[in-house]
């Protein structure tokens, strides 16, 4: 078994999985793989310079025999001299109350726990017990699903630290022959055995075929699988750099990209930044969208076309919008609240979807601090027959009556010629008189009516501000 120690030891070297005078919390669940898990730890402890303790969750789906399952790890921990903790996750009843995956329930319920515990206890090292075959099982699981075949990370950040993998170099008859040496009993979870789950079909099945193809199968995938996660972790740290490099930020806090320097990235880059950016536009959303392949498979179609605008519904109300020069994402607003048209209230700022506020009164009624934090100020006068204003959508059939101009404008010719993108054309406000025409498109166009320059027949002030 000294070889068995060597890989581990050397693995362990080889990926920083542990530094002297960390406190590492082993899970356990009873079986032969995490039994030899916490026995190699805890008996190695002095020679890491580490603190060991253990933690076991019931998942409450065998009844009394998962409870055992406890009261057998907490009796190994007390042999073996390390702190036990345990818990359960009533995952019977969180199936019924909410649905899903039993295994994904046991998961996520299980990794909430972990987590409870190093955060209150003070560990930073979670330790799982998955070994060589775990990860060729995983990869061919990813390749089937059309994934990345890149595996379980060696490490991986968690909530309250981290969790390590120092196993993976090991294949599991390794681990039967180490817990026969040292005398060790475990227990089998029968659940193992059946072909329910996707995982045990591999198991079952697929592997051993494998495996008697090439016995080094399963470990030529641990080495393949690190160098795939060595590799990812320099081109996000790259796509990142890129990230900061060429995207800003509208006031609503949107990220907006130059397409030039997008399309001048790596296609590699193109895929990670695009991810980045969508992570960056669900971060804090309570379910968050998945990043899989077909939509960002997707995006990279339409912003490499150079076909006209474009504009791509996202989950959770965004839109990705390609327009021009620039890649956009933008919030969606309910077609009810930009369709309706209302009375133009003067006096008061009025909200026109989520990125514009427009304002407009008498001159004489307008203070200095209106103008603070103004994107475009415009004077204008009227006629009283002109009034209310009222603000509403684009129509078809629209013109406006421009400065210098003997002949009104269509507003979609205008459009067209001020290179408005399609899909914001019917975001934008349109002020109207009460005769119904169109006197200014705030931000962008105004009628005769108005003038940049307060002069002696400027009665009226209109503003504009960002939200």
């Amino acid at each position: 078994m000294d070889t068995f120690k060597q890989s581990i030891f050397q693995f362990i070297k080889e990926w920083a999985l542990i530094e002297p005078g960390s406190r590492v919390l082993v899970a356990c669940s009873g079986g032969v793989d995490s039994v030899a898990l916490l026995h190699f730890m805890a008996t190695h402890r002095d020679r890491m310079d580490i603190e060991v303790a253990a933690i076991h969750v019931d998942h409450m789906l065998r009844g009394e025999e998962s409870a055992a399952d406890g009261v057998f790890v907490e009796e190994l921990c007390r042999g073996l001299g390390i702190p036990f903790f345990g818990g359960r996750v009533p995952v019977p009843e969180l199936l019924e109350q909410e649905g899903g995956n039993v295994q994904a329930v046991c998961r996520e319920g299980r990794y909430a726990l972990f987590a409870e515990v190093m955060q209150q206890q003070g560990y930073t090292v979670l330790v799982t017990a998955h070994h060589a075959e775990d990860q060729l099982e995983t990869v061919l699981m990813q390749v089937a699903k059309g994934r990345q075949p890149s595996g379980m990370p060696v490490k991986r950040d968690v909530d309250g630290g981290i969790v390590i993998r120092p196993f993976l170099s090991v294949v599991k008859a390794e681990l039967y022959l180490y817990v026969e040496e040292h005398a060790l009993q475990y227990r089998e979870d029968p659940s193992n055995e059946s072909d329910a789950y996707m995982r045990n079909r591999y198991r079952h099945h697929i592997v051993p075929f494998i495996l008697r193809e090439n016995a080094a199968a399963a470990k030529n995938v641990v080495k393949m699988t690190g160098w795939l996660q060595q590799d990812g972790e320099l081109l996000e740290k790259l796509a990142m750099e890129q990230f900061e490099r060429i995207v800003e930020f509208t006031a609503e806090g949107l990220p907006v990209v130059d397409s030039d320097a997008f399309s001048d990235m790596h296609l590699a880059l193109q895929r990670r930044v695009i991810t980045l950016l969508l992570k960056y536009l669900y971060d804090g959303e309570s379910v968050p969208v998945e990043y899989n392949s077909v939509l960002i498979s997707q995006l990279l179609h339409h912003i490499r076309s150079q076909d006209g605008t474009v504009s791509i519904n996202l989950p959770r109300g965004f839109r990705f919008i390609r327009a021009y020069s620039k890649l956009m994402f933008a919030r969606e607003v309910s077609l009810e609240e930009m369709s309706m048209e209302r009375v133009f209230p003067q006096g008061s700022w009025t909200r026109w979807g989520h990125e514009v506020e427009l304002y407009w009164n008498t001159v004489d009624d307008s203070n200095a601090e209106l103008f603070i934090g103004a994107a475009d100020i415009m004077y204008f006068d009227l006629p009283d027959a002109a009034f209310p204003l009222r603000i509403r959508q684009r129509e078809d059939g629209d013109r406006i009556l421009l400065p210098g101009m003997s002949h009104s404008k269509r507003l979609s010719r205008l459009f067209i010629d001020d290179k408005v993108e399609l899909a914001e054309r019917d975001r934008l406000p349109i002020i109207v008189t009460a005769l119904g025409e169109v006197c200014a498109i705030p931000g962008l166009r105004y009628g005769v009516a108005f003038s940049r320059n307060r002069t002696k027949q400027s009665h009226y002030i209109v503003l504009t501000r960002k939200c």
